[in-house]
């Protein structure tokens, strides 16, 4: 008997060391199956943000390519009625500083009649494009108005500077950029442009701020800086390396103020431009080892019909300019009185930035070469 009772304690202490380790065994795999329950769990989570995510993406690509559309919508117009004409003229217009009174010449202009101008061109159907948009071949605005194209000379301080208020750079009052500005908040659809033609050697735009800080300004509301050699030189006097070393020493200065910005067109300084031979210096040159290229020149004045770049007259390296001024024959006022008599010569845009409509009787002066990927369209006006 006691032999027996010793086999049931042996029993019963194998029994309690087996226990142990089966419950160890159970727990392992119940903790490896609830690990296996969390990470599903959590992957079926991200799979749900992740199908959030992408439905939240979808819809807001939805909304932008809906706004774009909206934006990029044609709406056809009534060609009798609008009569396009888009290989009309393009008034380029030449300021460069303002004055409170007295313009010393007609290259000054009041601040009054500058916004005078202003007034005037919208009232009338003008609406301010950028010259990139110009020499590009994709001015946009809305159908039946005209483009114009607003530039300054010679980086005055009237007709841009910057002061600082509390840490923060703004334009001058009443300085040209500041007139622009607030016309543009009354007028949105006259558009915010101005293209200005600088020197290097006069300290541009005058006032607060560095260069590069001035420069910036102008390009981040709009507009736009572009050449007018570094001394405002002579071009008919100069020699080739003095040629290229005007054009390209000012070029290099807007390049390393404004990283990747193109500089591609010029003002001749008293609208001289260099001797025949040496024209093609203006399109493109070497200066400091690095080279430059332009696509368009302006003139001081009207030295031709002021025609867009699908016109077969188009000359870019002689586009004429009209003098922003009141009261002589061909300056601005002028050529106003001269177009609200014969409107026939005005661009008229059709408002489709991707087709050139021009009437029957305009379609001998189309460079059809210069459409590219535009659509021609050509109408006969109905009597």
């Amino acid at each position: 008997m006691l032999k027996n009772l010793k086999l049931v304690l042996l029993l019963i202490c194998l029994i309690s060391l087996i226990s142990p380790a089966c419950n160890n065994t159970s727990h392992s795999n119940n903790d490896k199956t609830n690990r296996e329950e969390m990470i599903t769990e959590g992957k079926k989570e991200e799979n749900l943000a992740e199908d959030d995510e992408k439905e939240e993406n979808t819809e807001e690509d939805q909304e932008q390519a809906k706004e774009n559309e909206e934006k990029n919508e044609i709406v056809e117009i009534d060609y009798n009625k609008i009569r396009p004409n888009e290989l009309g003229h393009i008034m380029i217009i030449m300021y460069h500083g303002l004055v409170e009174e007295n313009p010393p010449s007609p290259y000054q202009r009041t601040i009054e009649g500058f916004k005078k101008d202003l007034e005037y061109l919208y009232e009338h159907g003008y609406r301010a494009i950028s010259m990139r948009d110009f020499i590009d071949n994709n001015i946009s605005v809305e159908a039946g108005c005209t483009p114009v194209i607003i530039t300054f000379d010679d980086g005055i301080s009237s007709s841009f500077s910057l002061i600082e208020e509390s840490g923060v750079l703004k334009a001058k009052p009443d300085c040209a950029v500041d007139i622009i500005n607030k016309f543009c908040e009354e007028h949105p659809d006259f558009g915010r442009h101005a293209v200005f033609y600088i020197n290097g050697d006069n300290d541009p735009f005058a006032g607060a701020g560095t260069t590069k800080e001035r420069f910036k300004y102008l390009i981040d509301h709009g507009y736009e800086v572009y050449n007018h050699t570094y001394s405002h030189a002579h071009l008919s006097q100069l020699s080739a390396n003095e040629i290229q070393e005007q054009v390209g020493k000012l070029d290099q200065m807007i390049k390393e103020a404004l990283p990747g910005y193109v500089v591609d067109s010029l003002a001749y300084p008293f609208g001289e431009r260099p001797k025949e031979e040496l024209r093609h210096l203006i399109e493109k040159g070497v200066y400091n080892g690095q080279e430059y290229h332009y696509k368009i020149a302006l003139r001081e004045g009207p030295s031709g019909p002021f025609v867009p770049v699908n016109h077969v007259k188009f000359e870019p390296f002689n586009v004429p300019r009209v003098r922003g001024s009141e009261g002589e024959e061909w300056d601005l006022w002028w050529f106003f009185d001269y177009y609200d008599k014969h409107p026939e010569y005005r661009y008229i845009s059709d408002g489709n930035p991707d087709r050139i409509s021009i009437p029957k009787e305009m379609e001998a002066y189309l460079n059809k070469d210069s459409l590219r990927d535009k659509e021609l369209y050509v109408y006969t006006i109905e009597e």
